[in-house]
């Protein structure tokens, strides 16, 4: 996009338009009525320009001072506070921060800066409101002067950068890599023997300046860059000798197009303008002194242009977004239809291998419901074995206890909410006892019930073993905690008011001890 670029000086306006990397012809307009009328009448004719309008010129002031190191609101409040106490009659003021001071409360150092005369950029400006011309920026030759010291790249010495414009010769101090002050000094010389003449001239009450105030002492090193046409710097060169802490470095406008323009610009350079006004072309640099009211068209078609941007980014997702769905929605259809086709498929299949089997007695849902009947009965099926393997083991470390009599039942549904060992057995002609599906555990596991009958071997009228043996067999039962273990019968009858009586000869005295166990399995 073109942008026309404007180069105010105390004498006239110079306009050029730069577009695709090249400047075209300058345009002038005198600082008079009849300059403000030309420059009306040929914005009238452009389409909506974005206009960077750089000055240059002598009533531009500039004192740095600390401030107290605050953030945010209050930052902004002080240092707009101090702008209106130093440059209350113009509304073309900023302020820069370059750094903390080293010492003390390392307070900010603010460079305050301002066009001490609006009257000059007043008509111009005006005419561009009246014309609705967006205004990007107002800017100022030195204070983009730091960004011409960083590009040739001097350094943080101390450092005087003398520059020859149209508007005549402007010398800025840096120190520490920041701009102290610059001071321009009006055209009265024509020749370049004559400019260089005057620069000599200049630079020497420069060095001056900066002795009495201080801020450079007498002998300290002091690097003076010059930038002009090389006759000037041919003229120059002999007249400047790096003495006494002095050291010159020379940039001819040659050179100076190479660093700061791109190598497919052809322009010939007389004056430093036109390298100011590239920085201002390639690069997005915030204004210096423009005010929200020059700057308001412009802000309101930056506004607009974010606005248009979001809204096609915000489509192109949307549409990118439905155009993803209809893929997948595509992509689920076929998978359908070829689900189908595999169904349709399987299913001629199953019917012709159903066709060509042989015809059964049964149907296969009868057959199915056979199938899990089986499967349920040999699953819940009383199994009694895995009692009597636990009444084994109980029984292996007490070889005197013998059992003489067994009988195993099911006495009911795993699920149901009765105790087995206070529910009473059921009548022989119960359903649930003479059902096969009840015996068989369908639907559930039935609660299996062992009763053992038991005598004690190697007695030998020893009462106490007998006992204890008895007792010990229920104790290694009951470990199975899915067992409920009962003594029904003990060996004796042990209670206080029985008598134990025994006849010595007497067949009767040599009977066995015998006890009944109760065992019930609950699933």
């Amino acid at each position: 996009m073109a942008k026309h670029l404007l180069y105010l000086t105390n004498h006239q306006l110079s306009e050029m338009v730069w577009e695709n990397g090249n400047f075209s012809a300058v345009r002038t307009f005198d600082h008079y009525a009849s300059g403000w009328s030309k420059f009306s009448d040929y914005f009238a004719s452009q389409a909506e320009p974005d206009v960077l309008l750089l000055t240059d010129l002598i009533e531009e002031d500039f004192q740095r001072e600390s401030l107290p190191h605050v953030f945010g609101p209050a930052q902004k409040k002080l240092i707009d506070r101090r702008l209106q106490n130093l440059y209350r009659d113009t509304p073309y003021r900023t302020a820069s921060h370059q750094g903390r001071e080293k010492s003390g409360r390392k307070d900010d150092l603010v460079l305050f800066s301002a066009l001490t005369n609006p009257q000059i950029l007043q008509p111009w400006l005006d005419a561009l409101r009246t014309l609705k011309i967006h205004v990007v920026g107002v800017y100022s030759v030195a204070l983009l002067k730091p960004l011409l010291f960083k590009k040739l790249k001097v350094g943080n010495a101390a450092s005087l950068l003398v520059t020859h414009q149209s508007s005549g010769l402007r010398q800025s101090f840096f120190q520490e890599g920041h701009l102290r002050f610059s001071r321009l000094s009006p055209e009265t010389a024509w020749s370049a023997e004559a400019i260089a003449e005057v620069a000599e001239v200049e630079v020497a009450k420069t060095r001056q300046f900066l002795a009495s105030t201080r801020l450079l002492a007498r002998g300290d090193p002091l690097q003076i860059v010059v930038v002009a046409s090389a006759e000037i710097v041919n003229f120059l060169r002999p007249r400047c000798l790096n003495e006494g802490g002095l050291s010159y470095r020379f940039i001819d406008l040659d050179e100076a197009r190479d660093l700061f323009l791109p190598k497919k610009t052809k322009i010939t350079l007389s004056v430093c303008d036109p390298l100011f006004l590239s920085l201002l072309a390639l690069g997005r640099i915030e204004s210096h002194y423009a005010t929200d009211e020059h700057t308001k068209l412009h802000k309101l078609l930056q506004l607009r242009t974010t606005l248009n941007a979001t809204s096609i980014a915000t489509l192109a997702l949307a549409c990118a977004w439905a155009a993803n769905d209809g893929i997948k929605a595509y992509r689920a259809t076929e998978m359908v239809k070829l689900a189908q086709n595999e169904t349709g498929v399987v299913s001629l299949k199953y019917k012709s291998v159903l066709a060509s089997m042989p015809m059964t007695v049964a149907n296969p849902v009868e057959m199915k419901a056979a199938s899990e009947l089986e499967q349920t009965i040999l699953k819940n099926s009383p199994r009694m074995h895995a009692l009597l393997r636990t009444v084994s083991e109980a029984l292996e470390p007490l070889p005197q206890v013998k059992i003489y009599g067994l009988k195993w039942e099911s006495i009911g549904r795993a699920d149901s909410s009765l105790d087995p060992a206070l529910a009473a057995p059921p009548p022989l002609d119960s359903a649930d006892v003479l059902s096969p599906a009840t015996m068989f555990g369908i639907p559930n596991k039935q609660i299996e019930q062992l009763s053992l009958d038991c005598e004690i071997e190697r007695f030998n009228q020893d009462y106490r073993a007998a006992l204890t043996s008895a007792e010990q067999f229920v104790k290694d039962l009951q470990r199975d905690a899915h067992l409920q273990v009962t003594m029904l019968k003990p060996p004796f009858d042990v209670r206080p008011g029985v008598k134990l009586e025994a006849r010595a000869g007497d067949a009767s005295a040599a009977e066995l001890p015998r006890f009944t166990v109760q065992i019930i399995w609950k699933p």
